[in-house]
């Protein structure tokens, strides 16, 4: 009898351990979705509120409005536009890689996070600016990464282009020299270089991992952009990488 009553004790224990366990992860998977949405809506408000767009002799112009972004964040060191405008969002730096993977753009508490570029980096002039934004399932922020690796995404022309206006509304153009999925590393990171021998194998290296043969000359006289997000759900220790060169039209 008291074995029964241990037995059936110990079955509501575990059966109460597992309501708690998956009230707790539907809350939390609620909070997220909140924190997602609430992101979206308010880089959406911010986007019509400073992108002013206008065609001129069929040249797009692209000008930012950092007075108001400054008001709201003096982080902010530039603009990103890319994947036909999926990707549409201010970048910002702060002193770690780690706040704003769970800041909004205006530093409240979210989830989502913002794109920002690696607290290593000085300006837009190093040889190797790293942008960080996460994978979101709904396509914003980084999300609509997945896109290039789509074997059709490249047949559009103006697909291999990510335009970054900087904070004296210049826009700099890239253009796509390499892609792939790796584990998480620091290499393909590094923004600063020992000298041109170093940076000549580091550009050797990134090229050769690219799942596509762009045939793109890339040389140490150039300066490169590289953007960085999650491979996959929840702990992924996977990356996708894009690697671009500053060009001029």
């Amino acid at each position: 009898m008291k074995k029964r009553r241990l037995k059936l004790r110990v079955k509501r224990i575990l059966f109460l351990l597992l309501i708690m366990v998956f009230l707790f992860s539907t809350i939390k998977v609620l909070l997220f979705l909140k924190d997602l949405n609430v992101n979206k809506n308010d880089n959406k408000k911010l986007e019509d509120e400073v992108v002013d767009t206008t065609v001129n002799n069929e040249e797009t112009i692209t000008r930012i409005d950092f007075d108001k972004l400054f008001s709201i964040n003096n982080d902010t060191v530039g603009w990103i536009k890319f994947n036909e405008d999926k990707i549409n969002n201010p970048i910002v730096k702060t002193k770690d890689n780690s706040f704003y993977l769970n800041h909004a753009f205006d530093k409240s508490k979210n989830q989502a996070g913002t794109i920002f570029m690696d607290y290593r980096n000085l300006s837009f002039d190093d040889k190797n600016v790293v942008l960080f934004g996460h994978a979101m399932l709904d396509n914003t922020m980084f999300g609509s990464i997945s896109d290039v690796f789509d074997k059709d995404f490249f047949e559009k022309k103006d697909n291999n282009y990510i335009e970054i206006i900087n904070t004296n509304n210049e826009t700099l153009t890239y253009q796509i020299f390499s892609y792939y999925v790796i584990e998480k590393e620091e290499y393909y990171i590094t923004t600063s270089f020992n000298d041109e021998n170093d940076f000549a194998t580091f550009i050797d290296t990134i090229k050769k991992r690219s799942y596509k043969d762009f045939n793109i000359d890339v040389t140490t006289t150039d300066y490169i952009l590289t953007l960085s997000t999650c491979s996959g759900v929840g702990n992924t220790t996977k990356r996708k990488v894009i690697h671009a060169k500053r060009i001029i039209f």
